[in-house]
């Protein structure tokens, strides 16, 4: 979509070309998107039904094959280039960019549910369904930098706001900022609801709850610059520049950031109409939160 006027400049794919079999394995389930990066080569995507795609950037399918397990989040090394894919079951794996010579990286205990890569390329950073942060160095992931601890409940969204920091949002409500210098958490925001999405603006933190977007300054995240109500809910964004491209269950909104922070009117994107019929697969859904254990005397999470 450009971001200046709202138009569809390219389609890289629909749901009925998601691909029934890869390689002889079948694909699972009803298709639909549920990743997606970009790198010096063009574009790859994630499916529900645990395939994996790469594009060129004039909408060539260059790859397909079929992830380990349903894949949670994809990114693309700025160093080497490489797929990286987290998973359901706690792995992460990096596959060149043809989708080949898949190597494994690190495992979790439990659902790691988002992945990122250091703006070096130097380390990425895995959270999970356990409360955890974890810091490891690229390629060379068994070597743990650092565990991030502070969240009480899961941990599902994280975003580099500069060389040294990072941000993170769990089912606890919480926004936290971390050092990575030091390991610790700096600031701590509460939100009535979770948040259900993170992306870093210059200087800028763009948050997203079911049915909300704000804007909070990166330094102090207690700082809510601006904040409006998406009509139709929010189902996924997409930040551009000072653009922010909004999925909603009636189609896809582009909304402008000014240099102070302050979100403008929406603007329909009237050439995406075609979203609403798949939007409502998309609707991001957040784990349970976990229940305090039934024993008499204490409460005890697990």
């Amino acid at each position: 979509i450009n971001a200046e006027y709202g138009g569809v400049l390219k389609h890289f794919a629909t749901c009925g070309e998601v691909p029934e079999s890869v390689e002889g394995k079948e694909c699972e389930g009803v298709a639909f998107i549920s990743g997606i990066a970009s790198g010096r080569d063009g574009v790859v995507t994630s499916s529900n039904n645990k395939v994996l795609e790469t594009w060129s950037w004039s909408g060539e399918r260059l790859a397909s094959t079929v992830a380990v397990k349903r894949p949670t989040a994809v990114q693309v090394s700025p160093t080497d280039g490489r797929v990286i894919v987290s998973d359901k079951a706690g792995d992460a794996y990096s596959y060149t960019f043809k989708l080949t010579d898949r190597h494994y990286l690190l495992g979790h205990v439990s659902v790691v549910m988002d992945c990122i890569m250091s703006r070096d390329g130097k380390y990425i950073v895995t959270c999970d369904r356990d409360e955890k942060i974890r810091v490891s160095h690229y390629p060379n992931c068994y070597n743990v930098q650092s565990y991030l601890m502070g969240h009480t409940e899961f941990v599902h969204g994280v975003v580099h706001t500069s060389d040294t920091t990072l941000a993170s949002i769990g089912g606890d409500c919480t926004l936290k900022l971390w050092d990575l210098t030091t390991d610790t958490c700096t600031s701590t925001h509460t939100s009535p609801v979770p948040f259900t999405s993170i992306s870093y603006l210059p200087s800028l933190l763009l948050l997203s709850t079911a049915d909300t977007l704000s804007i909070h300054s990166a330094n102090n995240p207690n700082n809510q610059i601006s904040t409006v109500t998406v009509p139709g809910g929010v189902a996924s964004t997409a930040v551009s520049g000072d653009t922010v491209a909004v999925l909603t269950l009636s189609g896809v909104l582009l909304y402008s950031i000014s240099n102070d922070g302050v979100l403008g009117e929406a603007v329909r994107v009237e050439e995406a109409v075609e979203a609403v019929q798949w939007s409502e697969m998309v609707v991001s859904k957040l784990p349970e939160r976990k229940k305090p254990a039934g024993v008499k005397g204490f409460q005890a999470y697990f």
